[in-house]
């Protein structure tokens, strides 16, 4: 196979295997070396090498942490077998990624769980997935096509990566080649013929990130709108689209809803994270009719990184999920197997930045339980959860103290812990601790960030 004007690292000619993977608009073939892939189209239109180009130079030059999340084009090909064709060479996915298909059915999550993945996996996921769209619309274009076969996704690792990143939409640029798949297609698309662009992103974006974490498409109607099944269904999905948890209106609510997932129970979006589940009522009951209410793909993974940080673990069925601090203490239950959370209960520590001199402003929430580890992430100003933490500098840890029926924060840092509460002030350098109740401000050092309990 020969190439135009390849990148350094990028052989030419390149050796490809006999053997292609067979696609809708064109045939991917792999390198003899295993480190790239080509797409060859079968019937391209006559301006599609000069799109190509446009896409190559749009995403030329992204950074490592940008370019794991896409598979932009590298090179376009010249010539296959002596034949010239139009196609491209991309970096090959590792045989470890799968479709995201595969494991967002409750069937196959299930399947997952018991193979010792966690609820936790999807998070991770979820954020990848987030984070792609990040990287598009961050270069001022929109995918048209986001959902759920149009992601590889390594669930042990949390690791996605986007797909058909050639055929990218750029307003007035690069035009739409395709609508979207039914399901996942804003409604203003089958309802209005409004072309896709980075607002119809968002909708797809936000039904496939539920999916991906509840395992079921929140928009999916439950009732025919008419006798021919097609004209029915783009009924469902356009002019009747209904969110599956409206407060009123309950159309397409699942008669499972609620139930313990392990009971063939359908999860609720209220399960999750205060900030997700506002950002979900933003997507599909404020901005279903109105798209510029849609949250944006840095707001979604902004969330689902903070998510991480609010998880607890079911003492039943060993299950994470978000823990519930929003609820009564009685009504606080895992949603996986329905098992009521049990004392002691976590701390829930609400963190504050520094923003102006002596003005701190509230930030997001974490929960710590025994055992749990403080990393240098959650205490130091200007920083979000990274993506793994296995090199991340653990600060400290928290211990239960059933004696005196308290935690207590272990410091393992350089600076000083202080604790400020109605009984009093207590200090700890490393090695040291100080206790934690409800209603302490907790001060982890000059610069960082201070936390208040809400419950311990």
């Amino acid at each position: 196979m020969v190439l135009k004007d390849p990148p350094a690292g990028v052989p030419n000619p390149l050796q490809v295997g006999e053997q292609a993977k067979i696609g809708g608009e064109g045939a991917v073939y792999f390198s003899t070396d295993d480190r790239f892939a080509v797409k060859i189209y079968y019937h391209p239109r006559p301006e599609k090498e000069q799109l190509l180009q446009q896409v190559m130079k749009l995403f030329s030059n992204l950074p490592p942490e940008q370019e794991r999340f896409i598979l932009p084009p590298l090179a376009l090909v010249e010539r296959l077998d002596g034949r010239s064709c139009v196609g491209f060479v991309m970096r090959r996915v590792p045989p470890r990624y799968t479709e995201l298909l595969n494991f967002v059915m409750p069937r196959g999550a299930a399947e997952h769980f018991r193979r010792g993945r966690t609820w936790a996996d999807y998070l991770k996921i979820a954020r990848s997935i987030a984070n792609a769209v990040v990287v598009l619309h961050g270069k001022g274009c929109a995918h048209s096509d986001i959902h759920y076969r149009n992601f590889l996704v390594n669930l042990e690792a949390g690791d996605a990566i986007m797909l058909e990143i050639d055929g990218v939409v750029v307003p007035g640029f690069l035009p739409p080649q395709v609508a979207g798949m039914m399901g996942f297609m804003a409604p203003e698309i089958l309802t209005d013929g409004v072309s896709p662009n980075e607002r119809t992103d968002r909708h797809s974006l936000a039904v496939l990130i539920l999916h991906t974490i509840l395992f079921r498409n929140v928009m999916q109607p439950l009732i025919e709108y008419d006798e021919d099944p097609n004209r029915s269904e783009e009924l469902g999905w356009g002019r009747y689209a209904l969110f599956s948890e409206h407060p009123r209106d309950h159309r397409h609510r699942p008669s499972n809803l609620g139930v313990p997932f392990y009971r063939r129970g359908a999860l609720s979006y209220r399960m999750l994270t205060p900030m997700l589940q506002r950002l979900t009522e933003r997507a599909f009951l404020e901005g279903l009719r109105e798209p510029d209410k849609r949250p944006s793909a840095r707001e979604w993974e902004e969330a689902l990184a903070f998510a991480i940080d609010e998880l607890w673990g079911c003492q039943r069925c060993r299950q994470h999920f978000p823990y519930p601090y929003e609820r009564p203490l009685g009504e606080r239950a895992c949603p996986f197997c329905g098992e009521r959370c049990r004392s002691p209960y976590p701390l829930v520590l609400e963190l504050h930045e520094e923003r102006q001199h002596g003005s701190f402003f509230p930030l997001r929430r974490i929960v710590l339980g025994h055992g749990f580890k403080v990393f240098a992430d959650m205490i130091e100003s200007s920083r979000r959860p990274p993506f793994s933490r296995q090199s991340e500098p653990i600060l400290g840890h928290v211990e239960w103290d059933a004696r005196r029926g308290q935690y207590r924060l272990i410091n393992e840092g350089e600076d000083e812990w202080i604790a400020l509460s109605a009984s009093g002030r207590f200090s700890a350098r490393k090695g040291g601790s100080v206790p934690v109740q409800k209603g302490c401000l907790l001060r982890f050092g000059e610069g960082k960030r201070v936390a208040f309990v809400v419950e311990g």
